[in-house]
């Protein structure tokens, strides 16, 4: 099951992507399908259309997203899968991509260049928790995830 989320760019154009679902992770267990089939198939088609956008893409000279980018991205998401429930991705200006998450406990951020990323959390408390470091780190990658995991869901 997907839910399918349009974005809106302020220079008209737009792009629509399947979201999984599910919320919480007990909602994956006894589902009738392979929840990690489904994120694989929505990160690698959300990347593909980030891809695709132009230069110029916000209506203010934003970088297309590169190559590389999407393929760290992919690599960062199918890590990340592992550990917690699949993020919203979105464009940055500068070929960057973020991740985010977000529930009723607080927000995270993860920010993923070519070669490098930077991380922030911040719960409802109001505690936050910044990171930044190599995306050849899987260690932290990991960390980040179950941290994510245990903070926000």
């Amino acid at each position: 099951m997907a839910v399918m989320m349009p974005i809106n760019y302020d220079n008209g154009a737009s792009i629509t992507y399947a979201q999984p679902a599910p919320k919480a992770r007990s909602e994956w267990i006894g589902a009738a399908f392979n929840p990690t089939h489904l994120f694989e198939a929505s990160l690698r088609q959300r990347l593909a259309e980030l891809k695709s956008l132009p230069a110029g893409w916000d209506g203010e000279g934003a970088e297309p997203i590169s190559v590389l980018t999407s393929k760290m991205a992919q690599e960062v998401g199918l890590r990340l899968l592992g550990h917690t429930l699949p993020p919203e991705i979105t464009p940055n200006p500068c070929d960057t991509l973020t991740f985010e998450w977000e529930s009723d406990a607080g927000s995270a951020l993860l920010e993923i260049g070519h070669t490098t990323y930077s991380f922030l959390m911040k719960t409802k408390s109001g505690k936050r928790t910044t990171d930044m470091g190599s995306l050849g780190n899987t260690t932290d990658i990991d960390n980040l995830g179950s941290l994510i995991q245990r903070v926000l869901f």
